[in-house]
């Protein structure tokens, strides 16, 4: 791993691990609560009109955070190759796998997804927030992966010269 730079933001260990965890330990938590105590001794908490509403909003958030924040992946790009990692495991890519790119603004992140031509370890698709002040340094610290992969200008709207 020579000369290889960090462009997620740090944000993304938060928003894959500790969010995450803590709203699903506190939500699930509360949930089970809500099943297993006595329609007695909390009347309305326990009542049919809240719990199973509660249930079903419950579930829709626990999917979003699915298929948004634990998709998330830490990527290091250096001038052959980027390393995408979830923090238990990385694998090395190369550019040339990339087949097209999408990016979402967010202020100073980018929600950025690469699609690559082959599903990989990670699947055909990697999704990363990426920090647009290291990715910038980056690009101008490499040139050459700019030049020689234009497709990577279209992350943060750069032209490549």
């Amino acid at each position: 791993m020579t000369n290889m730079q960090r462009v997620s933001s740090n944000l993304t260990l938060v928003l894959k691990l500790f969010l995450p965890t803590l709203w699903i330990v506190f939500f699930s938590t509360f949930t089970i609560a809500l099943f297993i105590t006595d329609e007695e001794d909390l009347p309305f908490l326990t009542s049919p009109y809240f719990k199973y509403p509660f249930l079903v909003i419950f579930l829709i958030f626990l999917t979003l955070l699915y298929i948004t924040f634990l998709k998330l992946k830490r990527i290091e790009m250096g001038p052959e190759c980027y390393y995408v990692s979830n923090y238990l495991r990385t694998f090395r890519l190369i550019y040339d796998d990339i087949e097209n790119i999408n990016s979402i603004n967010l202020g100073r992140f980018r929600w950025v997804t690469f699609y690559l031509k082959a599903k990989g370890s990670f699947g055909k698709k990697i999704t990363f927030l990426i920090n647009k002040q290291l990715f910038e340094i980056f690009l101008a610290e490499h040139k050459e992966v700019n030049q020689k992969f234009p497709i990577l200008s279209n992350i943060t709207g750069l032209q490549s010269e």
